[in-house]
């Protein structure tokens, strides 16, 4: 179950990814009048999604039976 929703936040994260580049890159008129606060919105959206998918990828810690 961890593994697909591994996979579901990967996804979602590289279309986050995708869409903050976009921002960062773009040239139209709107655009660049909002860039600053469209910037931190695609940052505060773009790392907590890149660390919840990096946590759901690492391994599963596991008890030691003693």
């Amino acid at each position: 179950m961890r593994k697909l929703f591994a996979v579901l936040s990967t996804i979602i994260t590289l279309f986050a990814i995708k869409e903050a580049v976009y921002v960062f890159l773009s040239h139209e008129a709107d655009m660049v009048k909002q860039r600053p606060i469209l910037i931190v919105i695609s940052l505060s959206i773009c790392i907590p999604l890149i660390l919840l998918s990096l946590w759901l990828w690492s391994p599963g810690r596991k008890k030691n039976n003693q």
